[in-house]
């Protein structure tokens, strides 16, 4: 129960235990025809336990490098990516539990005279309905993408080269008719094969530097830190041209939250599905869920449910908490346990005696 009440989600209120004289009326909704309540009268819910589910699943994209056609003549490599694809994948799943009114366990209550003086209700509906304003039990779905690295995007564009021309130029000078040797420079597209040369010659060289570097050619006598550096920096630079002709994987995050609550009893909750060409996907069905929670109760007694006489008033209903072990099932096979959580709906409700006035966070929600 300390962790139920830790949660927050609960009215603080405290009503006065040395009032017992004080009679107040509680009766279970809907009420008997008989019943006629005063102009006093609230209503409160009992508790219940809701469970957060927090799903991120990976979305994999494998995108072709443009040189990959020269990758095993040019610099022999063959564990490459050959085509574009993209797939998903489940990463993890997260639980926490959360206490919300139970829409099926309402209550009118007639407040004694003391209370209405004290006017502790009313109080407790201003922080009721705060609470409770808090607990959305919305679906949400949030993404964080991973952008195309700039030196892949880039490279693409690159497909000019300089190229300079030799002539002859007739030019008078003097007066005299001479022919001058004359260049000039323009620019010309590559061609596809010098564009992968180009690349290839590049990776040569930046091993040639990082190998120098290593066996300690340069005059230069650089620092630990510094000679750290540069070789970091030529590795990266390498990395960058070998995904032109190896391809890239980029993997963007995707987050999935939604709420389940478990009825008294149900064992198994189904949760959701991941196909691998169009990801995340809700189940309702326990047979159609890949995904699903196993839920197993501690030392259980199965009591039998009493019949509410609605005729006559009876005293506050509150819940006790029962503990219960939470596991993540796929496609019927354990894969990971979450450990243990109070589940509210799952313990037994008791009813107080009619003189008897706990404390509001024990019984539930004012409305």
């Amino acid at each position: 129960m300390k962790r139920f009440l830790n949660l927050g989600l609960i009215l603080v209120l405290a009503l006065s235990m040395n009032n017992i004289s004080a009679q107040r009326q509680v009766y279970p909704l809907p009420l008997d025809s008989t019943v006629k309540l005063s102009s006093n009268y609230f209503y409160y819910y009992l508790p219940t336990t809701a469970i957060k589910v927090d799903v991120t699943v990976t979305k994999v994209r494998e995108i072709k490098g443009y040189y990959a056609d020269y990758a095993e003549r040019m610099l022999g490599l063959t564990n490459i990516i050959s085509n574009n694809r993209t797939f998903y994948r489940l990463k993890e799943v997260n639980i926490e539990t959360v206490v919300v009114p139970d829409l099926d366990m309402a209550f009118a209550v007639e407040p004694s005279s003391q209370q209405l003086k004290e006017q502790s209700y009313a109080k407790a509906l201003v922080n009721s309905q705060k609470c409770n304003d808090n607990k959305s039990l919305n679906s949400t779905y949030s993404t964080t993408t991973t952008p195309l690295p700039d030196f892949f995007k880039n490279y693409a564009n690159v497909s000019y080269t300089e190229t300079e021309d030799a002539f002859v130029e007739t030019k008078i000078i003097n007066g005299v008719v001479t022919q001058v040797p004359a260049n000039r420079t323009r620019l010309v597209n590559k061609t596809a094969e010098q564009k992968v040369q180009e690349a290839a010659d590049r990776i040569s060289q930046i091993r040639k530097d990082r190998n120098s570097l290593i066996a300690g050619e340069q005059e230069v006598p650089y620092s630990a830190e510094a000679l750290q550096l540069m070789i970091s920096q030529l590795n990266q630079s390498e990395n960058d041209y070998l995904d032109l002709f190896r391809g890239i994987v980029l993997e963007d995050e995707m987050h999935y939250y939604f709420y389940v609550i478990p009825n008294k009893g149900q064992y198994s909750m189904p949760l959701f599905n991941i196909d691998q060409n169009e990801g995340f996907k809700l189940a309702t069905d326990a047979s159609a869920a890949a995904y699903s929670l196993r839920i197993n109760p501690f030392n259980m007694v199965m009591l039998p449910a009493k019949k509410e006489d609605k005729k006559s008033a009876q005293g506050f209903r509150v819940r006790q908490p029962q503990n219960v072990n939470i596991d993540l099932l796929h496609n019927g096979e354990t894969i990971h346990q979450f450990g243990i959580y109070p589940m509210l709906q799952w313990g037994d409700v008791k009813v107080l005696p009619t003189n008897l006035d706990p404390e509001l966070e024990e019984v539930g929600f004012v409305f």
